[in-house]
């Protein structure tokens, strides 16, 4: 699959547009996180991928907040 772009300036940095049917097909839409890696004359862009044990690792009492009482329950829940 090809597609053709241009490089555009926005504010003190370059973007490119991906045409409408490529962001469709990959499952990206504005606001989406992605990778750019470079390989020699190439850019490879991906969709970010999460580490939920990488993510983790980054938990630390600082970051962590006491319970959040949302109520009783509304519906049929278990509790």
């Amino acid at each position: 699959m090809g597609a053709n772009s241009h490089i555009a300036r926005w504010g003190s940095s370059l973007a490119v547009r991906i045409p409408k049917p490529v962001a469709e097909q990959w499952g990206v839409h504005e606001g989406s996180r992605i990778e750019m890696v470079p390989r020699g004359d190439r850019l490879v862009m991906r969709k970010k991928a999460y580490d939920l044990t990488e993510m983790l690792t980054r938990i630390t009492p600082e970051t962590l907040h006491s319970e959040v009482d949302t109520g009783p329950a509304l519906g049929e829940e278990a509790w």
